[in-house]
């Protein structure tokens, strides 16, 4: 099969691919005329992607003068995608076809090592690989990580990110063709162009998500595009020093450790009263705090409120028309309001929202950016990417 990763590809069909992959589905007039391509050339070009397996006839639709139409869209046979995140504690997978469809989810935990994450999460792609493998090519992989992703993976070997190696056990354990293409984001970043796609975030041009959970991070479009930085840490907001005083450490990630998940655990068992059981999970606070506790409620509304000023923070550098909050602590609607009502107060033009996109946010986003990695190799300009200059990982199968 001759497809566009040959350089097969008319730039007509291109074009017209390009069409399909954003519409889902269209009748050859209807392609025409958002292309500008004649009706015949049209014609000729979904006769040349339905050839290469790329483009398939998806049903006709009876006219009312008796004549059919028909409706085309893309080959489930074209290939497909995966996306992976790496969080924490967890690994999740998904597998896409190229329209977006769903063929397959896995959630796996892990200890909590970074490289034996990285191992794990390849031996389950590997896995994966094989149950899916007959819906057609695996195109493009992204994966999701917990921490900075830099721009250039291999300059960043000689650093203390921890990056490359996660990405070479990934890589030793799926086995991958090396002509599969590996991208590799950030996983807030991940979860924000989930949201961008089609959560709170649809059709906003200049947008922020923040992620609360074990820890905090901000992921943000800017005239539609998601912003990287020079050096792949924009949004770690772990990096702001937690006192401006200058006899007061402020060591990195800091308020990171006081303002995430455990950093509020932590508070809560340092104001516990003696002689009782602290609770030993956010959940677990939260819970006392609907109950009537009032050590409880007192350290959530702290907590609430310090979260609420450092989003009001990044809204006032940044000016997002809107900011959307995610991440575990954003699931507890109570917690939730605290946040929102002390941001509202500091901050009266952007629109905050929570997101309702769950613990799969960063995969569905890194299964995105995979599918947009492929959608260009395919079509190249005629499609527009989420990342203009996303990283790809070579390592160890070059």
């Amino acid at each position: 099969m001759q497809n566009a990763f040959d350089g097969g590809l008319s730039d007509i069909a291109q074009s017209t691919l390009a069409h399909l992959a954003r519409s889902g589905e269209a009748t050859r007039k209807a392609v025409a005329e958002a292309t500008g391509i004649s009706f015949p050339t049209t014609t000729a070009a979904l006769a040349e992607l339905t050839a290469n397996d790329l483009v398939t006839e998806l049903r006709r639709e009876q006219g009312a003068r008796g004549r059919a139409t028909l409706i085309y869209g893309v080959s489930q046979r074209a290939g497909w995608i995966m996306g992976v995140d790496i969080g924490s504690t967890q690994i999740s997978l998904v597998a896409q076809g190229l329209d977006g469809s769903i063929l397959e989810r896995s959630n796996l935990q892990h200890s909590g090592v970074p490289t034996d994450a990285g191992t794990l999460a390849g031996v389950e792609t590997s896995r994966l690989l094989g149950r899916v493998s007959r819906k057609g090519p695996l195109l493009a992989v992204a994966l999701a990580l917990n921490q900075i992703v830099p721009r250039d993976i291999e300059a960043a070997r000689a650093t203390a990110l921890p990056a490359p190696a996660v990405l070479d056990s990934f890589s030793e354990a799926a086995g991958l063709d090396p002509a599969v293409s590996i991208l590799v984001e950030n996983n807030v970043n991940c979860a924000a162009v989930a949201e961008h796609h089609d959560g709170v975030m649809l059709g906003v041009d200049d947008a922020a998500y923040m992620q609360m959970g074990v820890g905090l991070g901000l992921g943000f479009f800017c005239d539609g595009a998601l912003i990287r930085g020079g050096y792949g840490a924009s949004g770690e907001l772990a990096q702001i020093p937690i006192s401006w005083s200058g006899d007061v450490s402020s060591p990195r990630h800091a308020i990171e450790y006081e303002f995430g998940s455990q950093g509020l655990v932590k508070r809560a068992a340092d104001e516990w009263p003696p002689g009782s059981i602290p609770p030993n999970s956010a959940e677990a606070l939260f819970g006392a705090a609907e109950s009537g506790n009032p050590v409880a409620k007192r350290v959530m509304t702290l907590h609430g409120q310090a979260l609420g000023r450092i989003a009001a923070t990044a809204a006032t550098i940044l000016d997002p028309s809107i900011l959307v909050l995610g991440g575990g602590l954003s699931r507890n609607p109570k917690f939730s309001e605290i946040v929102v009502g002390e941001f509202r107060q500091l901050n009266f033009r952007t629109e905050i929202a929570i997101s309702s996109k769950g613990v799969e946010a960063s995969v569905d986003g890194a299964a995105r950016l995979a599918r947009d990695l492929a959608w260009t190799s395919l079509v190249g300009t005629y499609y527009q990417a989420a990342l203009g200059r996303p990283t790809i990982y070579r390592g160890s199968r070059l």
